[in-house]
C-alpha cells in the first residue's frame, strides 16, 4: 500500500484516518468539493483534488492519484431532511460514490473500503434503514455490490458513535464537554439509553486494517460487512465518567431531550472486524479529549 485516496477527508473519522496513513508513510490524496475548507489537509501535505461534483472531475482525481486503496467516507447526514434537502442527500451519499466506483473499475484501481452506519439496521439484524440518510447509504451499498461483480475488491465497515479530540459535530460527547465548560443546562434523554462509542484512534486503525486486509488477503474481506464496535455504555455512565475525569459536574436535565418515536434502542451487532479490537477505554478517551481542548484539529 503506497497511495491512498480518500473522500470525506475533512470529516471527523476522515481526518483521523489521514493522520494514521501519513504516519505510516503513505502518499495520501483527498477528493474535496470546491467549497470545502482544506487548510488542515494542505498543512499535512495531503494531495488535494477539488471537484465540482461531476463524473469527469472525479475521474480526473482518480487518474491523477492512482490509488492502491480508496477509502470512501464522504457522506451527508440529515436525520430528518426537508423535501428541498433530498437531492443534496442523494448527490452526496449515492451519486458521488457511484461516479467514483465507475472510474475506479474502469481504470483498474480495485481496492475499496466503504463506510456505512449502524442506522442501516433499525431494530433489525439485517438491513432496515432507520431514516432517509440510512436508506441512501444502503442504496449505495447495492451499487457497490454491482461493481464487486465487475471485479471491484470491496468491503464495508459499519461505524457507530465515534468521539475524541477535534470532534466539532453536534454529538453527545462534544455537547457534554461544552456544557461542562459553560455550565449551561443540557437536555439529555433517559439515563439508560445505550451507546456504542469508539475512540478516534481506534476508528483510524480499523480503517487502515481493512485496507491492508483487502490488499493482503482479499478472500477474507471481499463483499463483506464488518462492525467497528467499540464499548457499549449507558448514557448515565458516559456522563458520570466525564464528570469524574473533569472533576466538575454537568448541569443535566435528564429526560428533557425528547427521544423521537422512531429511534434505535440497541445498536446493531454484526461480525467484528478481523484482527481489530477497540483499545481505548471510555475513561482514557474522555480524558484525552479534555486534555486536547476545543481547538484540536
Amino acid at each position: 500500500m503506497r497511495r491512498a485516496l480518500l473522500t470525506g477527508a475533512t470529516s471527523f473519522p476522515g481526518m483521523a484516518l489521514a493522520e494514521r496513513l501519513l504516519k505510516l508513510g503513505l502518499e495520501v490524496h483527498a477528493i474535496v468539493r470546491d467549497q470545502t475548507d482544506t487548510t488542515w489537509l494542505a498543512r499535512q501535505g495531503i494531495f488535494l483534488h477539488p471537484i465540482d461534483g461531476t463524473a469527469a472531475a472525479i475521474d480526473e482525481a482518480v487518474r491523477k492519484s492512482r490509488p492502491n486503496i480508496t477509502y470512501h467516507l464522504a457522506n451527508l447526514y440529515l436525520r430528518d431532511p426537508a423535501p428541498d434537502d433530498i437531492q443534496r442527500l442523494i448527490d452526496t451519499n449515492v451519486t458521488l460514490g457511484a461516479y467514483l466506483l465507475d472510474s475506479l473499475i474502469r481504470r483498474g484501481f480495485i481496492n475499496f473500503v466503504n463506510v456505512g452506519t449502524f442506522a442501516q439496521f433499525y431494530q433489525s439484524p439485517t438491513p432496515r434503514p432507520f431514516n432517509l440518510y440510512a436508506a441512501s447509504k444502503e442504496a449505495f451499498e447495492t451499487i457497490l455490490a454491482y461493481h464487486a461483480d465487475l471485479g471491484l475488491n470491496a468491503t464495508t465497515l459499519i461505524l457507530f458513535d465515534t468521539y475524541g479530540p477535534g470532534d466539532k459535530r453536534a454529538k453527545l460527547v462534544p455537547s457534554l464537554i461544552k456544557a461542562l465548560e459553560t455550565g449551561a443546562p443540557l437536555p439529555l434523554p433517559a439515563e439508560n439509553m445505550v451507546m456504542d462509542l469508539t475512540y478516534r484512534s481506534d476508528v483510524a486503525e480499523a480503517l487502515y486494517l481493512a485496507g491492508a486486509g483487502l490488499i493482503g488477503r482479499p478472500q477474507d474481506w471481499q463483499n463483506k460487512r464488518f462492525a467497528v464496535s467499540g464499548f457499549r455504555h449507558a448514557i448515565q455512565e458516559v456522563v458520570d465518567t466525564l464528570e469524574e475525569v473533569a472533576g466538575r459536574s454537568i448541569n443535566k436535565l435528564w429526560g428533557e431531550w425528547k427521544v423521537p418515536m422512531r429511534h434505535i434502542d440497541i445498536p446493531w451487532q454484526g461480525p467484528q472486524l478481523p484482527g481489530w479490537k477497540a483499545t481505548v477505554q471510555l475513561k482514557e478517551g474522555l480524558l484525552q479529549t479534555l486534555i486536547a481542548g476545543p481547538h484540536a484539529p
